[in-house]
């Protein structure tokens, strides 16, 4: 049985204007799938990826894949398809099915799990983002 160290898993960073600024850490996925993924033991089943950003997510949208983040720590304004934005906080699960929108702004840690792996290429952005989440009142 494979022990994935967090500490032996390299760390891949994407930094702004125009990228969120994320630091990730591709701890499970598939090297056919992700060319991106750099660890010796791989499966097409699953990705998991640990993910430190600070400032905003811009949305996304994923048709490949399930996804649930897991805020590890700090917290966020979120907002997963047409739900109205929410506080999400250390703890704290998202399910984003496939085929639904979703962004944040906030600084936190969190896990993102994908079924089937993360493929390279497969999220889309929405060129028509207007800004982050702001959750009413």
């Amino acid at each position: 049985m494979p022990i994935i160290r967090l500490a032996d898993v390299p760390e891949v960073a994407e930094t702004g204007p125009n990228w969120d600024t994320l630091v990730m850490k591709k701890a499970i996925g598939s090297k056919k799938r992700d060319p991106a993924f750099d660890m010796p033991n791989e499966t097409p089943s699953m990705s998991v990826t640990h993910i430190k950003i600070w400032g905003r997510l811009q949305q996304i949208t994923c048709d490949e894949t399930d996804r649930v983040m897991f805020v590890i720590e700090g917290d966020a304004i979120a907002r997963v398809g047409d739900e109205e934005p929410a506080y999400v906080g250390s703890g704290d699960f998202i399910l984003i099915p496939k085929g639904t929108s979703y962004e944040f702004k906030g600084n936190l840690t969190y896990l993102v799990i994908n079924s089937p792996a993360y493929r390279e290429g497969s999220d889309q952005r929405d060129p028509s983002y207007d800004g982050p989440p702001v959750r009413h009142n």
